[in-house]
């Protein structure tokens, strides 16, 4: 399968020291009442994209995550397990993942097909895979929002993202707008449904002259790894490589399985 990539976007907690509400308040005139630090994430990434690309009313929007809005599932479980609490109104409408998605939609003027979708390991890849799915079928671009908040304490979601309790976490979000059009594009993406072996990926990555990069999963490859962590850092990958017009091989695995992207740069 192959998408072109017309632009993107790309903001990281570790690389910039900004207060995204007060951004989105001051520059973006966002209204972010009722609204927590997983959506405010979400909508400064969205606004990023917005200034470097044309993003129509009928493009189709993709959001996904990690583990999503955890910071609001832990509130809520404090509130009705140990402080026997009702849970609060907006915690309970920001507990559910297409409110993220509408105020991405909104904040953008998009009307079309709005999904927010977590899968179980590889949910950027398999993000892909149903965009692809879907636009074959539309005949539109379509937009991803991959987003990652570091939660607060860390050890709940490292032992879910099957990383050590050592590895540094942070947060993260990383939007491309696709296309099956390739004029005017940045970039083309290759990727498919298939799970590797290590025997499978080590032969691939024998006879391949491009960067390599993987995630810190990816223990027993030898490749370039990231020193921080997010579930969703393939679509990280993706962006910097094009920041840098590059090309680039990015492999995530989790429990032995492997998936592989291939990104080529077209400038």
């Amino acid at each position: 399968m192959k998408l072109y990539i017309k632009n993107y976007s790309s903001y990281r907690s570790d690389q910039e020291d900004i207060n995204i509400k007060q951004v989105l308040k001051q520059k973006y005139k966002l209204d972010t009442r009722r609204q927590d630090d997983f959506i405010h994430l979400a909508l400064y990434g969205a606004q990023l994209l917005k200034e470097k690309t044309v993003i129509r009313a009928d493009d189709e929007l993709y959001v996904t995550s990690g583990y999503g809005d955890v910071d609001v599932v832990q509130r809520t479980n404090t509130y009705v397990n140990k402080e026997k609490q009702p849970v609060k109104l907006f915690d309970f409408i920001n507990l559910l993942g297409n409110t993220t998605s509408y105020y991405v939609a909104k904040s953008l003027n998009i009307s079309g097909k709005n999904i927010f979708q977590i899968s179980d390991n590889f949910t950027y890849i398999n993000s892909l895979i149903s965009l692809y799915a879907s636009i074959r079928n539309s005949q539109k671009d379509a937009i991803l929002c991959a987003i990652d908040l570091a939660s607060t304490p860390t050890e709940v979601s490292k032992r879910v993202l099957g990383v050590d309790e050592d590895a540094e976490t942070v947060s993260s979000v990383n939007y491309q707008k696709f296309s099956l059009d390739a004029e005017d594009a940045i970039a083309e993406i290759e990727f498919d449904m298939k799970t590797y072996s290590l025997d499978e990926v080590n032969t691939m990555l024998a006879e391949e002259n491009r960067t390599v990069l993987s995630s810190i999963r990816c223990m027993k490859l030898q490749s370039l790894k990231d020193s921080k962590f997010f579930e969703t850092l393939a679509s990280y990958a993706v962006n910097s490589a094009m920041k840098k017009n590059e090309d680039m091989v990015y492999i995530d695995c989790f429990e032995e399985k492997y998936k592989i992207l291939k990104l080529k740069s077209l400038r």
